[in-house]
């Protein structure tokens, strides 16, 4: 005889959950994504110019308001930490180490993206 006041799931709300769970998924990964090829770009696109973009672009990102600047930072985050290591730190020991730091961040970003597209 089956407890009627059990608290088990019924069967259809499970589905509706893995799929909100797996759009959540699908979305921050391509979200992580895009802000990793923006960075690696706009790396690119900086060193073409001599590096001026970065000064630029760390100019902005600390000109803005104290509440958009935070807004700013987790919403960019990678890209927020390789401004302030060009700008900041000036020893390329440390450019160097935030550099590496950056490429691991995107294997890692990278390595989310192909789990979750593998799942079914």
């Amino acid at each position: 005889m089956v407890d009627q006041g059990s608290s088990v799931s019924s069967p259809s709300s499970k589905p509706a959950r893995g799929r909100a769970g797996r759009a959540f998924d699908v979305g921050l990964s391509l979200y992580g994504a895009l802000i990793f090829t923006v960075l690696w770009i706009g790396f690119a696109v900086g060193l073409a110019t001599g590096g001026q973009l970065f000064v630029d672009a760390w100019a902005w990102l600390t000109g803005l308001e104290t509440f958009w600047t935070v807004v700013a930072w987790i919403l960019f985050l990678p890209i927020a930490v390789g401004l302030w290591a060009w700008n900041a730190a000036g020893s390329p020991i440390v450019i160097g180490a935030v550099l590496a730091g950056l490429v691991l961040w995107t294997a890692l970003a990278v390595s989310g993206l192909v789990k979750v597209f593998r799942r079914r």
